[in-house]
């Protein structure tokens, strides 16, 4: 009898774990008002110019392809005329770039 008292405690003990790891992950997250302010998402404005969609980026990182096809990624610090200056060049410490942005062919940015 000791037996099936030890079986049916593992079986209970058993499905009740898992039952706890399901609605672990079917429970929604909750997210508080700071979280939402705090994670600003930067968007593409398609209906102005690269210049401006450049300088709506300040403090992003972005990878910019250039006509000549090579690409920069880097933290936009500023974009005017006609000049994109870009900080933390990825992959060359103590870097910066300025790029002229009639040189530059697509924006790439990271979004989630």
């Amino acid at each position: 009898m000791k037996r099936s008292t030890v079986g049916s405690m593992l079986i209970v003990i058993t499905v009740a774990v898992m039952v706890l790891g399901i609605s672990i992950f079917v429970m929604p997250k909750t997210v508080s008002a700071a979280d939402t302010e705090s994670k600003e998402i930067a968007k593409f404005n398609v209906g102005t110019t690269m210049a401006f969609n450049l300088a709506s980026l300040k403090g992003k990182t972005i990878t910019v392809t250039l006509s000549s096809g090579q690409t920069l990624t880097g933290v936009v610090s500023d974009a005017k005329d006609n000049l994109l200056h870009l900080t933390r060049i990825t992959q060359r410490e103590f870097y910066d770039a300025l790029v002229a942005i009639n040189h530059i062919s697509a924006i790439e940015m990271k979004v989630k």
